[in-house]
């Protein structure tokens, strides 16, 4: 076996849902989770801009044709044994235990 691991990629790897239980040791992902096959978690999500100078380039350059860009549904972080989203919206914001008080009044004006 060439790499270590049962998957491919290493640390930057994007694994199914079998996988990222096996990696963290979690034992076996409940079936109310729906398929495998439908998961896929980067270890390091790789996000660029859609305006950015990268997006830019790979357009001019016709990569695309070999691309899939995806707009990201939601941004989540583990945090006290629990996994928590992070917020996008005021509403969010409000009832999201990632912040205090003030925090979430910060948060709001950037929102708005």
């Amino acid at each position: 076996q060439m790499d270590r691991n049962n998957y491919y990629g290493a640390d930057c790897a994007s694994l199914n849902l079998t996988n990222l239980y096996k990696k963290f040791d979690a034992g076996e992902p409940p079936q109310s989770l729906g398929a495998n096959r439908d998961f896929n978690v980067d270890l390091i999500p790789k996000f660029i801009m859609a305006c950015g100078n990268l997006t830019k380039m790979l357009l001019h350059t016709k990569v695309t044709r070999y691309l899939e860009f995806k707009s990201i549904e939601g941004s989540f972080v583990y945090k006290g044994g629990k996994v928590l989203k992070v917020p996008a919206t005021p509403e969010e914001a409000l009832k999201s235990p990632l912040m205090g008080l003030f925090e979430k009044r910060r948060f709001r004006s950037f929102l708005l």
